[in-house]
């Protein structure tokens, strides 16, 4: 939010322009924001609002980066009249923070063509069996199918209350038919673990005992208002125990490449600043 001087700095003559882009593109890098003399091209800002997080497609983003834009150049051109000692410090520290930023740079550039990703199952099991007590569950995870379906639907007319038993060979590609016309919300994937709250976290289970319907791998359905719940907990492991290895692959995975990475990070960070300077010639006047 610009204060009231600075919209007194508007009205006064400091030329803001913006120019919207409607169409795509132009061979031509255009100038769609400018104060002073001072000028923002769309290819700048483009990149400026991928670094910021902004989605340049989304008119009220581009728009609100535009006027931060603006807003921070005001405030730098009045600094620049205003205070001249205190602009040129803020262009010194800038220059010291590109610095670091540079580096910053320049190691992950260097750590990312020797960052190995590829983690084997050895490596993943041999991790796997002497962390365990890192991986306890402090829930349930199962295999299970889950079926919301509102409330009105005659699903006794489709047998989707036996289908979604899976007692015969037929019943999940009936009740994978039924769920995808029907369906409000369905999950069933018998080959991966999921967390009982992930599946259950839309079904009104307040007044069940949580601990009973896993456990006794239960199979029910039930209503509310609105819709027929059904449930089929197919397996489970328990709480406050290591869960299958294939559950946390993904997980283990992650944690040994961010350990090469920070391993990388470390040996290459003195050695990057020796190598660098036999490149750039470096002069210190006494």
């Amino acid at each position: 939010m610009v204060n009231r001087q600075i919209k007194y700095l508007f009205q006064a003559g400091i030329l803001v322009g913006l120019f919207f882009f409607l169409t795509a593109c132009s061979e031509e890098d255009k100038v769609i924001a400018r104060v002073g003399e001072t000028e923002l091209t769309e290819s700048d800002a483009y990149v400026l609002m991928k670094h910021r997080g902004y989605d340049s497609k989304d008119k009220e983003q581009y728009r609100e980066f535009i006027n931060e834009w603006c807003e921070n150049e005001i405030f730098n051109q009045e600094l620049k009249a205003t205070a001249p000692e205190k602009w040129k410090l803020i262009q010194l520290r800038s220059q010291m923070y590109q610095g670091d930023l540079s580096k910053f740079y320049l190691e992950e550039i260097k750590i990312n063509k020797s960052l190995d990703t590829i983690v084997s199952l050895e490596e993943t099991q041999a991790y796997f069996d002497s962390h365990k007590d890192e991986f306890i569950l402090n829930d349930y995870i199962v295999k299970a199918l889950y079926l919301k379906i509102p409330k009105d639907l005659d699903f006794k007319k489709e047998e989707v209350h036996l289908n979604y038993l899976l007692k015969n060979d037929k019943d999940l590609a009936e009740i994978n038919s039924y769920a995808k016309l029907y369906a409000k919300n369905y999950y069933f994937d018998d080959s991966v673990w999921i967390y009982f709250d992930k599946i259950t976290e839309d079904i009104p289970l307040t007044k069940y005992n949580i601990d009973n319907i896993v456990l006794n791998r239960t199979k029910t359905y039930f209503s509310d208002e609105e819709y027929w719940y059904f449930l089929n907990i197919i397996d489970y492991k328990l709480k406050d125990e290591a869960p299958p290895l294939d559950f946390l692959k993904d997980q283990i995975h992650g944690i040994i490449v961010s350990k090469r990475l920070n391993d990388l990070r470390e040996k290459n960070e003195a050695n990057l600043i020796k190598e660098l300077k036999k490149k750039h010639e470096v002069t210190i006047y006494n």
